[in-house]
């Protein structure tokens, strides 16, 4: 009688183990997971906000809508920057790289008069440029990102200014943009939420896929891991990783 009980008594311990094993997943492994440091560090911010913004309307559409326009500009950098620290990489010449690509935006359209179409292709490809020289860099000296990044951050800047001043003898340009390009890159759409937002939410998701769902996530985790044994493997090292700075130098233009 005793044994039939104790037998009784552990059915739901085996179950509940034998369920967990099955779906392989464990209240220790979902904490040990590098992405739960980072949820639980975030929410404790948006709880001391809503405490001590409340009166000052943080929880309110208007001021929901507000910080969410300013994260999104930041979470468009962010990401691809994310996929520079996966790979070992790092890349702080973005602080430079978002000034220069609004001035360059300006001066080709407000002060030339070149299209709208064009002074976005030109922005794009001043901004590609820098991070292929970032990347071509690194790579090619094996000098740390941090130091050849930082190198360009202090450059761009410098020379933001200086040819600012030289083309236009002023550091601030007015720029007129269409209806079209108000409504895809600043105009406010329902909810008080700016474009930027959408296109967060748009790259995040391609990006994700990309990461997590194609060869490429897999390349880039390898050439985090270990580089020697990636190029080893056959993967592109060089290419992929002047691919990364590329991709987040074009981020920050678009933000």
């Amino acid at each position: 009688m005793t044994d039939k009980s104790a037998n009784t008594n552990n059915r739901p311990a085996a179950s509940s183990a034998a369920a967990s094993a099955s779906t392989g997943v464990s209240l220790g492994g979902l904490f040990r997971h590098p992405a739960v440091g980072a949820f639980m560090g975030m929410v404790l911010v948006f709880i001391f906000f809503s405490i001590f913004g409340y009166d000052r309307n943080f929880l309110t559409a208007f001021g929901t809508s507000s910080w969410v326009n300013a994260a999104s500009t930041i979470g468009i950098i962010a990401i691809p920057i994310g996929f520079l620290m996966i790979a070992g990489e790092l890349d702080i010449s973005i602080g430079a790289v978002v000034p220069a690509a609004k001035m360059a935006m300006a001066i080709s359209v407000g002060y030339y008069g070149l299209p709208f179409v064009a002074g976005l292709l030109i922005t794009f490809a001043i901004a590609g440029a820098i991070g292929w020289v970032n990347g071509t860099i690194v790579t090619r000296t094996n000098v740390p990102s941090l130091i050849v990044t930082l190198a360009t951050l202090f450059s761009v800047s410098g020379l933001t200014l200086f040819l600012s001043l030289l083309l236009t003898d002023t550091t601030s340009q007015a720029m007129p943009s269409p209806p079209w390009a108000k409504w895809l890159f600043g105009d406010y759409h329902f909810w008080g939420l700016q474009s930027s937002v959408f296109w967060w939410l748009f790259i995040t998701g391609a990006l994700y896929y990309v990461l997590h769902h194609s060869p490429w996530g897999n390349w880039i985790f390898a050439l985090g891991g270990d580089k020697e044994s990636a190029r080893n493997a056959g993967i592109p090292v060089n290419r992929l990783k002047i691919g990364l700075f590329v991709l987040a130098s074009t981020a920050a233009a678009l933000s």
